[in-house]
């Protein structure tokens, strides 16, 4: 795409990261399997060596060694940084090694991470499993913190990982004051801290991150962006500033995304605008509904009105994406919501979301978390909706309430 014609979103989704190089006339760049990239010259075979002796990045967007990117990935990549505004992306083999990459690559034996009590479990576990025993010091924060975080920072302090809406229980910060309050305590401090955020909820369509002073936006492009359900794929949105680090980080574990999965990224990339925006309003109908039902407590969805995250939502968000949880009347047993989940129509139970398909599963806070929702002590599912006919769905979801009723 000519970089100086300004795109509305859902024109970039559809031309973004296709160069006519790597398509040789394709619609879609066919994926490239290949480990051996072969040179016509030394001169073309050393300035690969040169790159892995310098760890520049000048000859990495072209194809030259399989685990150092493919144009398929490369072709993602540029997409994904046109959707954000980032100066490059990096794409990777699953949200989680996007997250790995993202934030192993500024922290070192005695640094200090301020990280979200509302993060997504695993890379809470990062932070305390696998990190911890390098030395990295992890200091969980309210998700819904604001200036007092300025208390927290330490000259230690390397990095801020943020996610919102919250994992489960979907809380949304005063995110401009946050970030400021990051920035001021830093240059106080005479440090450099790093902030990411988990924008996987809202994606780059309803959220620019990185136009609120965040340094790197991380996505689990397994959800909406492959779209289908039939792939693994991580996408890391960087600074200039950031992007070298966070590059070596990938190449340095040996990290990359394989061809296939960067194709079906590409191509579920293609139908993400009308995807999520039918599957949120979607959202949106059924939430409203939910609301409603004698069985259901409270609804944690911040597009709601009633949501304690409405405002914020509001405040930063354009739109968002069809994942909520619901919070029942009481605590039920496994055996007691098994008559409700197991006789479930179309709503299936899985992990992860993002698809066609939509899904029901329990969850459990982790348990790092602290909230000052008194209901936590009840049974906390959560509901994603998919493409099927609205009405469908909601006579699903009355006909489980019905079952749970009976017990």
């Amino acid at each position: 795409m000519n970089k100086k014609t300004k795109m509305k979103p859902a024109t970039s989704l559809v031309h973004a990261g296709r160069n006519k190089s790597y398509a040789n006339g394709a619609v879609n760049i066919p994926p490239y399997r290949s480990s051996t990239v072969l040179f016509d010259t030394l001169e073309e075979y050393q300035e690969v060596k040169h790159y892995e002796a310098t760890s520049q990045d000048a000859v990495s967007s072209s194809f030259r060694y399989g685990r150092l990117g493919s144009p398929n990935s490369f072709a993602l990549e540029e997409a994904y940084s046109e959707l954000t505004g980032a100066y490059r992306s990096v794409a990777t083999n699953s949200g989680m090694s996007a997250i790995n990459i993202a934030v192993s690559a500024f922290l070192e034996q005695g640094s200090h991470a301020l990280v979200t009590q509302g993060a997504y479990e695993p890379a809470a576990e990062l932070f305390t499993k696998h990190l911890g025993p390098f030395g990295v010091k992890t200091q969980f924060i309210s998700p819904l913190i604001g200036r007092e975080i300025s208390d927290l920072i330490v000259p230690e302090t390397k990095l801020v990982y943020l996610e919102a809406p919250s994992s489960h229980t979907f809380e949304i910060p005063d995110i401009d004051i946050l970030v400021e309050s990051i920035r001021d305590k830093s240059e106080e401090l005479g440090t450099e801290i790093v902030i990411t955020f988990d924008n996987t909820w809202a994606g780059p369509l309803y959220f620019k991150s990185l136009e609120h002073d965040i340094d790197i936006e991380i996505l689990s492009a397994t959800k909406y962006v492959v779209g289908h359900s039939d792939a693994m794929l991580g996408l890391v949105a960087c600074t200039e500033k950031t992007y070298q680090s966070v590059k070596n980080s990938s190449k340095n574990q040996g990290i990359s995304a394989e061809p296939d999965a960067c194709y079906l990224g590409l191509r579920g990339l293609r139908t993400m605008a009308i995807r999520m925006q039918s599957q949120f309003e979607s959202a949106n109908e059924v939430a409203n509904w939910l609301e409603k039902q004698e069985l259901v407590t409270e609804v944690l969805y911040p597009p709601l009105n009633s949501s304690s995250s409405h405002d914020n939502w509001k405040k930063y968000f354009t739109g968002g994406g069809s994942l909520m949880s619901i919070i029942l009347d009481k605590k039920y047993t496994d055996s007691q919501l098994a008559v409700m989940l197991d006789n479930m129509e179309l709503f299936a139970m899985g992990y992860s979301y993002g698809g066609f398909e939509s899904l029901i599963t329990p969850c459990k806070v982790q348990k790092e978390r602290v909230s000052g929702l008194d209901q936590l002590q009840n049974t906390i599912i959560r509901l994603y909706i998919g493409l099927e006919d609205i009405s469908d769905l909601i006579n699903d979801l009355e006909s489980g309430f019905n079952r749970l009723k009976k017990i």
